[in-house]
């Protein structure tokens, strides 16, 4: 249980949380990706099945620790603060969007955090040492929680969502509104001070 709930609460858990006390929003499933909001739950049910999988049947396996597993976090995090500065450059968001709460979450916490847990969690459940039907049930079904959230950001390319709202920092309140993000995405024009770089409003990555 504390496996489900430790990816749980780095997402969509504290993206949550943020999004509410700092962004002033409750997350909706018409502003957010398919990824975010339903994959990710399911890579905390992989991550809680090869944890349980390694610890009830006693199982010896591979340790994710020491050099393994900054291996599992420090290039998650490199790529995570490359993908934000190439999605400004490219105008899938504005810098305004990326200097949000739920953004920075995603690109220096997700990215790393969720890498180490959910893969860690997948090699022990894979390299452990327990037999019978029961070991191939439990990979099945952490090898189908990933299909899933591979499937979901597959969705989210095809059918882009906002995402992230414009923010600021000094007074602590986002820019616009997600709806505003919304019609501005069917062609609208945002409000000046949300539009902090130069790109069409139109979101393609989580």
């Amino acid at each position: 249980m504390w496996a489900f709930l430790a990816v749980f609460a780095v997402s969509p858990g504290a993206p949550a949380l943020l999004a509410l006390v700092l962004e002033r929003r409750l997350l909706r499933p018409r502003h957010e990706f398919t990824a975010f909001l339903y994959g990710d739950p399911a890579l905390a049910v992989s991550c809680a099945a090869g944890v349980w999988l390694t610890d009830s049947q006693r199982a010896a396996s591979v340790p994710v620790t020491g050099w393994p597993a900054v291996a599992m976090t420090v290039p998650p995090l490199v790529f995570g603060l490359w993908q934000g500065r190439w999605e400004v450059r490219t105008g899938l968001y504005t810098r305004a969007q990326l200097l949000s709460p739920t953004k920075i979450w995603h690109q220096a916490v997700v990215y790393p955090l969720l890498t180490y847990l959910v893969g860690s969690s997948f090699l022990r459940g894979v390299t452990s040492g327990a037999e019978g039907p029961l070991r191939w049930v439990v990979l099945a079904v952490m090898a189908g929680c990933l299909l899933f959230w591979i499937a979901a950001n597959v969705h989210d390319r095809r059918h882009p969502s906002t995402g992230h709202p414009p923010y600021e920092w000094r007074q602590l309140r986002p820019l616009a509104s997600m709806d505003a993000m919304v019609r501005a995405s069917a062609h609208e024009t945002l409000p000046d001070a949300a539009r902090n770089s130069p790109g069409p409003g139109v979101n393609q990555r989580p």
